[in-house]
């Protein structure tokens, strides 16, 4: 059995959750996996030597939805696991065990579907915290390395007599941003050929790209937009563009600057949907098309439209992205090999003002975290000397309650300790009927202790 992985099928905040009396987490329905292309390296595919593959060649796989919709009974009832790890009556690796799927798995294209639940509450935490939210089913399949296309995109083999054998909660993996609470990815990113991408979805990828990039958190990379816009031309942009929106904000969900979103996302696509811009998705197949740079008139359109939609300085931010040159300025270029001019007291006074309100600004968030955490953790811990920060009251609180933290991320105490305080405010639930008939009378259980009286 070879577990197989999707980037980030995602268990996102549209999903329907619900917690029940006892706090564990129901999912109404999930992608679990999706039908299309894939890499595997060729030591990841079964029976890769009987094969004939190279074990370190990157092959690309289809996930081929007829595949799917046979095999979508076998993925139901099946463990959901903290890790990727093949389990079996003989070993159910219990351990790992956080929930389980449902027992409704359907197709609906292009995703396998079915509800969850989550009885762990460490893992409960990192899906409310995002830390942990993508899905990553494992299966056995047989590989079938007969190549072809689907939606545009080459493969190697299909995957067939697909059998589910469980699904894992991972950070990373390898179906698509659209599947989140996936199938996690051992490849290096460098490791996987990039997908060829149509002029159209070059174009917007670049575009894309230039738009999100200011808006991310300063420890957060744009990374590859390829996946994005993989299958994506001229003529069906417009169609995609509700699902390329929906993956995108799912997968920098987290990753954005305070106060930041990425709500506009449509209006850019919308700019390359407009027939004014058509030329860009002529001639796609024809590498002899000239850039889209070098069309004058065209980038004159686009420039247009998009400071209509987004304003003039987000226009010359994603132009730049797609080629267009810089407009000149009243500085001189500088020429290589002089030194550069002396700074300006205006410069350096500029520079200092904009470093000192960066870190008042973080000082000021710094505090108010931790005066929260403070006050969310009052019931818990009541009045406490101050912390450093709110991960070290929320980490108080929760070595008040007894919660073993081992291997919990900081980033999930808040959560942590919110349940706690939900449960302690809760009614307290009926006392749990055991169907055993293990509850026998003292006597029952002592036959041999003399009666007294």
């Amino acid at each position: 059995m070879k577990q197989q992985k999707h980037h980030g099928l995602a268990l996102d905040r549209a999903t329907v959750r619900t917690i029940d009396a006892d706090g564990r987490m129901h999912v109404e329905i999930s992608n679990i996996s999706k039908a299309t292309v894939n890499p595997y390296r060729g030591n990841e595919i079964p029976d890769w030597e009987t094969l004939g593959l190279d074990p370190n060649r990157v092959y690309f796989l289809l996930r081929d939805p007829e595949e799917l919709a046979r095999a979508a009974p076998t993925f139901n009832n099946i463990p959901l696991l903290s890790k990727h790890i093949p389990v079996s009556a003989a070993e159910p690796q219990k351990e790992f065990v956080v929930g389980a799927t449902g027992s409704n798995a359907s197709y609906q294209a292009p995703y396998l579907k079915n509800s969850l639940v989550v009885w762990d509450a460490v893992a409960i935490a990192l899906i409310d915290s995002e830390q942990q939210k993508e899905l990553s089913p494992a299966y056995r399949y047989r590989a079938d390395m007969t190549p072809g296309k689907y939606e545009g995109v080459a493969y190697d083999g299909v995957m067939r007599d697909l059998c589910g054998n469980h699904v894992a909660l991972v950070e990373v993996g390898r179906t698509g941003p659209d599947v989140v609470v996936g199938d996690s990815s051992t490849l290096n990113p460098s490791e996987i050929p990039k997908m060829k991408l149509s002029k159209t979805a070059a174009v917007v990828a670049g575009a894309l790209g230039a738009h999100i990039r200011p808006r991310l958190a300063q420890d957060a990379a744009l990374g590859d937009l390829t996946p994005f816009l993989k299958g994506v031309s001229r003529k069906n942009l417009k169609s995609e563009q509700p699902r390329i929106v929906r993956a995108m904000q799912n997968h920098f969900k987290g990753k954005l600057a305070q106060d930041a979103d990425l709500e506009d996302l449509k209006e850019v696509i919308e700019v390359f949907t407009d027939p004014a811009v058509a030329p860009i998705g002529e001639d796609e197949d024809d590498d002899t098309t000239p850039p889209v740079a070098q069309d004058d008139e065209l980038m004159g359109k686009i420039r247009e439209m998009l400071g209509e939609k987004l304003g003039p300085e987000e226009a010359a931010r994603v132009m730049a992205a797609l080629g267009e040159p810089a407009a000149a300025n009243d500085e001189p270029p500088h020429t290589p090999g002089t030194p550069p001019g002396p700074v300006t007291k205006q410069a350096m006074d500029q520079a200092l003002a904009k470093a000192t309100k960066a870190g008042e600004e973080a000082a000021v968030a710094r505090m108010t975290a931790i005066r929260a955490a403070e006050q969310e953790c009052r019931p818990i811990l009541g009045e406490i000397v101050a912390q450093d920060s709110a991960e070290a009251v929320y980490k108080m609180a929760l070595d008040a309650k007894g919660i073993d933290l081992t291997d919990t991320p900081p980033s999930a105490y808040r959560a942590l300790v919110k349940m706690a305080l939900a449960q302690d405010q809760a009614p307290q639930p009926p006392r749990v009927a055991m169907d055993s008939a293990a509850q026998k009378s003292f006597r029952d259980r002592f036959p041999h202790i003399p009666k007294v009286i």
